[in-house]
Parts: C-alpha cells; sequence; structure tokens
C-alpha cells in the first residue's frame, strides 16, 4: 500500500532535480499519483468485500472458479491465476471450505489429485454481490469515455511492461 496522502506539488519536484540530478520529476509524479490511485482502489474494493465477509484473495479466487462453475480446477491452477503461492492458496482454500462456499473433489481418475468446485452456496454469494460490486465499477468508471477507458488501458499497460526494471539486480 501506498499511504502518502500529501503527494510533492511541482514546486518541490522541481527543487528535488538540483538534489537529484536523474530525479524525472513528471515520471515521479505520475507515478506518485499511480500509486496513490491504486491504494485507495484497493481500500475501497476491500471495504466493499468485507461487507460480504471476503478478503481480496477469498474473492478472486471464487471469480476464477466462477469461470466455470460446474468444473473443478486443481489448486496451482487457481494459486497462478489468482496470483499468490501454492501455500497461501492453501490457506484461501481452507477459509472458503469452513464457509463452505467451495469444496474439494477427487480427481475421477487419480486419488492424489484435487479438484476445487463452487458449492451452491458459494455460486448464491456470488449471485448476490456481483451486481453491487459490478454497479460500484461502473460508477467509478462512469465519468471516463469508451475512449478513455481504452486509453487508459493502453497507457496502463506501458506502465506494466516497465514493472519489469525495478526487478533488477
Amino acid at each position: 500500500m501506498f499511504y502518502l496522502k500529501d503527494l510533492p506539488s511541482d514546486r518541490t519536484l522541481k527543487d528535488f532535480t538540483k538534489r537529484y540530478p536523474d530525479l524525472d520529476p513528471s515520471a515521479l509524479k505520475s507515478c506518485a499519483v499511480l500509486l496513490r490511485t491504486g491504494s485507495d482502489l484497493l481500500t475501497a474494493f476491500e471495504a466493499i468485500l468485507g461487507k460480504y465477509g471476503l478478503s481480496q484473495g477469498r474473492f478472486l479466487t471464487l471469480i476464477v472458479l466462477n469461470r466455470t462453475p460446474d468444473k473443478a480446477t486443481n489448486p496451482s491452477t487457481l494459486a497462478e491465476k489468482v496470483g499468490v503461492k501454492r501455500a497461501t492458496m492453501t490457506g484461501l482454500l481452507d477459509g472458503l471450505e469452513r464457509k463452505a462456499f467451495i469444496e474439494r473433489v477427487a480427481h475421477p481418475e487419480d486419488r492424489r489429485k484435487l479438484g476445487i468446485r463452487l458449492t451452491k452456496k458459494g455460486r448464491h454469494l456470488l449471485g448476490g454481490m456481483l451486481p453491487d460490486y459490478y454497479s460500484h465499477i461502473g460508477k467509478l468508471m462512469a465519468k471516463l469515455s469508451e475512449k478513455d477507458r481504452q486509453e487508459l488501458n493502453r497507457l496502463l499497460e506501458k506502465v506494466n511492461q516497465g514493472l519489469s526494471t525495478l526487478f533488477k539486480p
């Protein structure tokens, strides 16, 4: 999370360039605004999910399972699609199973393998919450035209491509 609420002014950023000559003030401002917005979005959506007793991880697991609600998915595939480690997925699945939103089912041909499937209760939860969730998304994005949204997606993809530079030693 990016907690900084008081983002630096253009004047402050310009002053920083005197001390840090490699600083690109425009790049720093854009990155800070993106981080701040992303953190605010996560906080808002965590509050929405909290109304339904879900964390982001549990919600995303249910959403991935809901893509093919009648088909069992293996935990490794779920972990990859949700973007978490297998051990984290095990914890998410344990919590969802305790609430009876998912069930672990034996593989028809290999007893060592398990599949994960939504239960009726899990489908009912999603059926009740997704209209509200999608309504919030619609309101959030309402001020952007379709063209704006496509441009935003294009720009965010460019930012995403730059992420790999942050992980180089």
